[in-house]
């Protein structure tokens, strides 16, 4: 009887233990975007449409399980990568879309004592940065990331920013939604993202599209109706959309442009598709005056 409720207080002891470490984590601070990767069917189609068209500088090039990752540079702390697959046009095309933070391992163990699935510990990538991933519940890949001082996304810094570059900055990420719903368990409940935009406003409708902003800054990303899993997309933030258009016509080639037109947040925003079919998004940051 004695080892029976020595036992059981040892249990209820241990369960305790852990509620309060689980009580006890925090989840650190998300800065923004740090970089979206996408497949793309050959590096040269990277090349010309992001690099010479979109004007953004080829900046690195490091190893991954998946091949060799080539890194354009948007600003100091975003980055657009892609990894060469020929069967590109035939696939989800997003890899991953990775969203900064300072302390990767408290991240991991926070997201563990919610109950997501997390990797046993975090990696170091081959560009020199901590990181682990895990699974939304659309099967997109989510990587959080401590850019490292040592890093290559780092040691970048004050360095391939072409001034011809058609954007200084992601303002939002484009995710696919298998379903688009109010109060996403991972983005909402465990990440603590909030509400900027619902369309319908209606709240008794499934939304069909739906911002959701990061809770320690001001970037955001957005689920967006058809259910479509090449939506996937970097939203773009420029000044001028009009002379966002004429700069690329300018440069067009054997490229298109898109139709401009206003969005539900009433603000300019222009969609464009690269030649392997992934999109790219622009917006103005004011509403339409």
């Amino acid at each position: 009887m004695k080892y029976k409720w020595f036992s059981t207080f040892f249990l209820i002891i241990l369960l305790k233990s852990q509620l309060i470490s689980a009580q006890e984590i925090q989840r650190p601070a998300i800065w923004g975007i740090a970089k979206m990767t996408f497949l793309v069917s050959d590096f040269q189609l990277a090349r010309d449409y992001y690099g010479k068209y979109l004007g953004f500088d080829e900046a690195f090039s490091y190893p991954s399980d998946l091949g060799k990752v080539r890194s354009f540079k948007v600003s100091d702390r975003q980055f657009l990568e892609f990894v060469v697959d020929k069967q590109a046009k035939e696939k989800k095309r997003l890899v991953s879309i990775s969203f900064e933070t300072e302390n990767v391992e408290q991240m991991r163990q926070y997201l563990k004592s919610k109950g997501q699935i997390v990797p046993e510990k975090t990696l170091v990538d081959g560009a020199g940065n901590e990181i682990f991933t895990v699974t939304d519940l659309s099967g997109n890949q989510i990587e959080f990331i401590d850019l490292k001082a040592n890093g290559l996304h780092r040691k970048s810094k004050g360095k391939y920013l072409s001034k011809h570059r058609i954007s200084e900055r992601i303002h939002h990420a484009g995710i696919y939604a298998k379903n688009i719903i109010d109060n996403d368990p991972f983005y909402a409940g465990i990440l603590g993202f909030k509400e900027l935009v619902r369309y319908p406003e209606d709240k008794s409708v499934s939304p069909t599209i739906l911002y959701l902003g990061i809770a320690d800054c001001i970037e955001n990303i957005e689920h967006y109706s058809p259910n479509d899993e090449n939506v996937s997309h970097p939203c773009f933030l420029v000044d001028d959309m009009q002379e966002t258009i004429y700069t690329l016509k300018e440069r067009m080639g054997a490229e298109s442009i898109g139709k401009p037109g206003i969005g539900k947040g009433k603000r300019w925003i222009m969609n464009m598709w690269n030649s392997d079919k992934t999109r790219v998004e622009f917006t103005e940051a004011h509403c339409v005056r």
